[in-house]
């Protein structure tokens, strides 16, 4: 069901940006009036539109800037980073588009002009992993040196560590905690730069950024908590079960493996739906063909081949096979601090019950209604009801900051 665009896709979209008002990094009016000027399911205007948009916005933060309207500057700098993050959303199956590139490239750009206005002090991360680096940002609640909780945010499927502080960031640094986002394999510049794809033992990247953020001043080394979101609620279980010193977790929504997710395509492939899994694992020929005809339509080669290309694969037989690899089967015990599973009525990725079953350490599941206008995918609009709850559950966990 659509709110505001008839195009089911770019109105979810939408809603993100619009969510991000709260974060001072978008105009309802600019942001609608942009959207209206998109055609439904026309990837290329989309980026047109959200891009000239943000042009607009850079160009008035600099305009600002130079003048010394600092609010005004910082206002304009988030708009254009989110604007450009809108705008690169459909185009991102090819990840060496010179539109995609460029678009990341400003929306990164745009964000660290707004870092130094913001009220919070932070550092760049370039944390060494693989031959390459990962980026991240840390922020203090306080620039006193006196040590205090921070919350840690893994990445979402398509996000970067710039959309992080205006998805959680902006959440918990009033509340007096620190912030710390990173990008992972298949996030971000990880993979638009470095061509990192997702890597099923995602703790691997996890200790190097961990292990960075306990050098930082002013980080509590056992009070950080992990916060995942979208595909984060899969990523921070994931690592939790190979980090003991986190001291509590939120994933948002929780999500145990992706087999479990599979059963939609088996209809929509001649066979045995029941033999579906089977043939996959096996890479049955017929099969894989039968799976390339789905990715026909313009809508889904995109939908499916910007997750091929975070995954780093090229059919959607292989990209599914990879997704298999993706499971908390045979650690999920090892997860021991306190954990919240929190998700919106109707989230296409939420897997709590299945999860919270399975967990073994104190636990709480909440589910937030459409009814409340909190349904949906990481509770749809309903962001200032899910930053209350969860962080004064982590407040009743940690010990509320000082």
């Amino acid at each position: 069901m659509t709110q505001l665009l008839d195009d089911v896709e770019m109105d979810a979209q939408l809603s993100r940006t619009l969510i991000a008002v709260a974060a001072e990094a978008a105009d309802l009016g600019e942001a609608l009036a942009t959207a209206g000027r998109t055609i439904p399911g026309d990837y290329d205007s989309w980026f047109e539109e959200w891009s000239a948009t943000a042009e607009v916005a850079r160009q008035l933060a600099d305009d600002a800037l130079a003048k010394g309207r600092a609010v005004t500057a910082r206002k304009a700098y988030l708009r254009a980073a989110e604007y450009w993050r809108q705008s690169f959303f459909f185009i991102r199956h090819d990840i060496t588009d010179e539109r995609l590139l460029r678009a990341w490239r400003e929306h990164r750009a745009a964000f660290r002009a707004a870092l130094p206005l913001l009220e919070w002090s932070s550092v760049i991360a370039e944390i060494p992993y693989d031959g390459v680096t990962m980026t991240g940002y840390f922020f203090k609640a306080a620039d006193d040196g006196v040590p205090r909780p921070t919350v840690m945010a893994p990445c979402g499927f398509d996000s970067t560590a710039e959309a992080g502080y205006l998805a959680t960031g902006y959440m918990a640094l009033p509340r007096g905690y620190n912030f710390f986002v990173f990008e992972g394999p298949g996030q971000g510049g990880m993979l638009f730069e470095h061509g990192k794809t997702f890597r099923p033992d995602y703790e691997v990247p996890f200790r190097a950024a961990f292990d960075w953020l306990l050098g930082r001043i002013g980080v509590h080394p056992q009070a950080v908590a992990v916060l995942g979101r979208s595909f984060g609620g899969f990523l921070g279980p994931r690592a939790t079960a190979f980090e003991p010193r986190v001291a509590a977790l939120i994933a948002d929504p929780g999500q145990y493996d992706f087999e479990s997710r599979l059963g939609g395509l088996a209809d929509r492939v001649p066979g045995d739906p029941e033999r579906f899994l089977d043939r996959l694992t096996d890479a049955d020929p017929e099969l894989d063909a039968a799976l390339e005809e789905v990715v026909s339509d313009p809508r889904s080669r995109e939908w499916f081949g910007s997750r091929m290309a975070a995954m780093g694969t090229r059919t959607v037989g292989d990209f599914l096979r990879k997704q298999l690899e993706f499971t908390l089967d045979g650690v999920v015990n090892d997860i021991r601090c306190p954990t919240l599973l929190t998700e919106g009525e109707g989230d296409f990725a939420a897997q709590g019950e299945i999860l919270y079953e399975k967990l073994r350490c104190p636990k709480r599941l909440t589910t937030f209604s459409a009814e409340e206008g909190a349904g949906g995918h990481c509770e749809g609009f309903g962001a200032t009801l899910f930053e209350g709850y969860v962080f004064d559950w982590l407040d009743g966990v940690m010990g509320r900051p000082g």
